[in-house]
């Protein structure tokens, strides 16, 4: 027997590879209140044997003033602004950073809407309103289940409000 069914909508450009498939970054999100907090997370990931490549600090621009971010090889990383109409914002340097960039340079006026593109409307604007509330929203990249769940138990410990998994579809493959 011939299958003969239409689509029942038009295809997104990506729509013939599963969402498993398609290239992006997969972060778990804490929201903290200090930096202090920040540092227990990543002091308590070293010891749950989380080897972390990658992590980002989103807060506002004046949040990062006197502050040296230290990646767990004790280099220092880099602050890059984010220049959104909505207000001054900053990121250490590394994918999240590159994704808000991309976004930025693509027209997004405020961190709601450059993560819109990614997130639901309502955990872009909780970020938003984190940023805005003075909180420090700390992005882990992970790769696998086992760097997934022992992240995400470490957040849950050290974080001052919920924590989550959200992918980013990498810039310029959308």
């Amino acid at each position: 027997m011939e299958n003969t069914a239409e689509p029942l909508a038009s295809s997104a450009p990506n729509a013939g590879y599963p969402l498993t498939d398609q290239p992006k970054l997969r972060f778990v999100v804490g929201t903290f209140d200090s930096w202090p907090q920040v540092r227990d997370a990543l002091s308590d990931l070293r010891v749950r044997g989380l080897i972390l490549d990658s992590f980002n600090c989103l807060a506002l621009r004046r949040q990062f003033s006197g502050k040296i971010i230290q990646a767990p090889d004790q280099t220092s990383v880099s602050v890059e602004a984010l220049p959104f109409a909505s207000g001054p914002m900053a990121c250490t340097s590394g994918p999240l950073a590159d994704c808000l960039r991309e976004r930025i340079d693509s027209g997004a006026q405020s961190l709601k809407e450059a993560l819109a593109r990614w997130l639901i409307p309502r955990h872009a604007a909780y970020f938003q309103d984190a940023v805005h509330a003075r909180k420090i929203v700390f992005w882990i990249k992970v790769t696998d289940a086992d760097q997934e769940r022992r992240a995400y138990q470490t957040l849950l410990v050290h974080s001052s409000n919920s924590v989550g998994v959200h992918d980013l579809v990498l810039p310029g493959e959308y």
